[in-house]
């Protein structure tokens, strides 16, 4: 097991402003105050039962309205007051109207960015299409048919210990390799919420400037980083098939000890390698000015990670 300690890090700063997730973009719907009036009237009847937030009942006391471009509906959802406060610090005042009962219609750009983002929650993580039995509720196993894993990629050297990140990579389905894979910032919830409603507001929490872009940065500093980069480096390293399963997993392992060992692999063994996510980038860049100095006979090991 390889400890954090041990390893040197390098291309945070250059990752950390790209982007992880993103709204899906809307629509401005600028209602005038006649309009909001006639809207109050009508809209609990006009919002959507079929499509579930949460579960039984809201983890928030303020409950808003806004359209949902993809549905067509109204959904009503609780934010939490952090995060209603922010939207109002950041958008007009006539994009909040407010009912009597104390819920708020959302309107123009602060209903665009709310229904942006429940959007790409709902929709492109894919979160209504995992709620199995449409209850609300995000089991854990649902949640791996969704797509909210973000990472970033890189290479690293075992034989200098040290690590490069060059990109990030959003939208990765939250399956049982990804888990494995990120086990620490998994046990921290760093990536999935039980309920759309939850994942809302920790979305509106982490868009820190209100662009409609989480960065990595954002969601993940330097310490985390670090650590999601050696659970990574240690999943690879200690990657493991099952021989006994059928003769197409034993050729996979064979390739991939190849290329661990850095020999030529054919056609058939890339694709056997590609289709279990286990194949090289082989466009990421080398270590050469990491190690420049250092003895050429070094063997680099280059890994996605």
């Amino acid at each position: 097991m390889i400890k954090r300690s041990e390893f040197s890090f390098s291309g945070y700063e250059k990752v950390a402003s790209s982007s992880v997730f993103s709204l899906q973009k809307q629509a401005i719907n600028s209602r005038s105050d006649t309009e909001l009036s006639k809207l109050d009237n009508s809209i609990d009847s006009m919002t959507s039962t079929k499509i579930k937030v949460n579960f039984n009942e809201s983890a928030f006391k303020n409950q808003v309205y806004f359209k949902d471009n993809t549905s067509g509906e109204y959904i009503k959802i609780g934010l939490s007051d952090e995060n209603l406060n922010k939207l109002k610090s950041v958008f007009d005042t006539k994009d909040f109207f407010s009912r009597d009962d104390g819920s708020t219609i959302l309107n123009g750009k602060a209903e665009s960015f709310v229904g942006g983002w429940f959007g790409d929650i709902a929709y492109k993580r894919g979160y209504l299409e995992a709620d199995s039995n449409s209850d609300g509720f995000m089991s854990s196993v649902e949640l791996m048919d969704t797509y909210s894993g973000f990472m970033s990629e890189g290479v690293y050297s075992m034989t200098i210990k040290a690590d490069i990140a060059t990109n990030i990579e959003g939208y990765i389905k939250f399956d049982k390799n990804f888990t494995q894979k990120h086990s620490t910032m998994v046990k921290e919830n760093k990536y999935t919420s039980d309920t759309i409603e939850k994942e809302l507001n920790r979305t509106l929490n982490s868009d820190k400037n209100s662009d409609g872009n989480i960065t990595y940065g954002e969601v993940m500093n330097k310490d985390e980083h670090e650590q999601d980069v050696i659970d990574q480096i240690n999943f690879l390293e200690g990657y493991e098939l099952d021989l006994s399963v059928d003769e197409a997993d034993n050729r996979v392992v064979i390739a991939y000890n190849k290329q661990r060992s850095g020999s030529t692999l054919t056609p058939e063994e890339k694709a056997l390698l590609s289709k279990a996510g286990l194949l090289q980038d082989d466009k990421l860049i080398n270590l050469s000015s990491v190690i420049e100095n250092i003895s050429a006979n070094i063997t680099k090991v280059d890994f996605r990670v």
